[in-house]
């Protein structure tokens, strides 16, 4: 028996084999028949399919489709990993944008206190001048005409008003620079920190030791622990020929 004959027998009994068994659930009998006459498609003749064919063909749809969703899944992890770290990168930007925004408010939050600081500083000397150089009747001629009771001290009235306005605000100020946890260095009388503290003057003096603050020019800040601003100071140094 030759092999072309062992082939053909064996056709024989797998298509007998196969013929027996129930169709495939959930496909039309038209379509199973026609797929076992075989027919033809625009007018083009086609090869009967077997079952060997159909199972083949199956197999490699189903491997198909394994791809196919193995490369869904990829595609949506991917996607999921890139939805994540862009909220989170919106999360850091918006974090860094309001960083920024409270960071220039604070700026002019420590500036607007430096200026009623001055102001303050300047009513009080220039109510000291006035109390030792003017008598009590010349600043009451200045001032009596903005004042209604008469024998007032309208000068001093004037300079306790705005030393009240000045105190009011700076400490307004103060409470909301510690809502921003911004605080004043301490600096006057401390010893000369270069990571705080800017030494733009010194005077020779023995009654503090070499290095010491003895003055605050304008003051520093820190702000959640880090130097906001640096301090302007004035440090003092030994004696000019005395041994350090």
């Amino acid at each position: 028996m030759s092999r072309a004959e062992i082939l053909r027998r064996f056709e024989e009994w797998l298509d007998g084999a196969l013929a027996a068994e129930e169709p495939p659930r959930g496909i039309d009998a038209e379509i199973l028949a026609a797929m076992a006459a075989g027919g033809s498609e625009g007018g083009v003749p086609q090869a009967p399919t077997d079952a060997y064919s159909l199972w083949a063909a199956m197999t490699a749809l189903t491997q198909e489709v394994k791809l196919q969703g193995r490369s869904f899944k990829e595609l949506n992890d991917t996607l999921g990993s890139q939805e994540s770290r862009m909220a989170e990168r919106e999360r850091d930007l918006l974090r860094e944008t309001e960083r920024r925004c409270r960071k220039e408010v604070l700026g002019v939050l420590i500036d607007l206190r430096d200026r009623l600081g001055r102001g303050l500083e300047s009513v009080r000397a220039s109510e000291a001048q006035i109390s030792k150089a003017a008598p009590i009747g010349w600043r009451a001629r200045i001032f009596s005409r903005h004042f209604s009771q008469p024998g007032e001290d309208a000068a001093g009235a004037t300079l306790a008003a705005l030393t009240k306005g000045y105190e009011l605000g700076l400490e307004r100020l103060d409470q909301t620079l510690e809502e921003f946890n911004a605080r004043e260095i301490p600096c006057e009388g401390q010893a000369f920190d270069p990571r705080r503290m800017n030494a733009i003057d010194r005077q020779e003096s023995s009654a503090v030791a070499e290095g010491t603050v003895i003055e605050v020019y304008r003051s520093g800040y820190e702000w959640n622990g880090e130097v906001f601003r640096p301090a302007q100071v004035k440090v003092s140094c030994a004696p000019a020929g005395k041994e350090k």
